[in-house]
């Protein structure tokens, strides 16, 4: 087997593994209320000339989990916002468990929103050891290519 298609099923292998690795830190964060996100992750693979690429897709909801934002907070917000202040939420009854949104019959915590860190983290450490293992692969190869040569040169002398 060559370094080319070492390398595709390297990625292939690990662009997979990542999904798994997402599905499974969204079901331990418990952010499958509705179960959109966990079926949403998705992932395009394609080679050129130039490498390949990896599209990793979900929903634009689970970033908003990533960062503990969503309804009541707005981009320009220097981080104040009313709906945090313990005063604000007693008074519009926002710091008990009350029913809201969907499924029918979803109660929140009466918590504040908190962030639930299940995307960054876990491709960041990925691409880290996705660059070392390529790497290592590539290497092989070019070492394997580098022998060759030598051998045609050993021959011909």
């Amino acid at each position: 087997m060559d370094g080319l298609q070492r390398v595709e099923l390297y990625v292939d292998a690990w662009t997979a593994t990542q999904l798994d690795i997402w599905r499974e830190k969204v079901s331990r964060l418990k952010i499958v209320r509705t179960g959109s996100l966990l079926g949403s992750f998705d992932a395009d693979v394609s080679a050129s000339t130039a490498g390949h690429t990896i599209v990793l897709k979900f929903l634009r909801y689970g970033i908003f989990q990533e960062l503990g934002t969503g309804n009541g907070y707005t981009r320009d917000n220097p981080g104040d916002l009313r709906i945090l202040d313990p005063d604000y939420r007693a008074a519009h009854g926002l710091d008990r468990p009350r029913r809201a949104g969907s499924p029918p019959g979803y109660v929140t915590s009466g918590n504040p929103r908190r962030r639930r860190v299940w995307y960054s983290r876990k491709l960041y450490m990925s691409q880290r050891a996705m660059v070392e293992d390529l790497a290592g692969i590539l290497a092989e190869e070019t070492a394997a290519v580098v022998c060759r040569q030598l051998d045609d040169v050993r021959s011909a002398l």
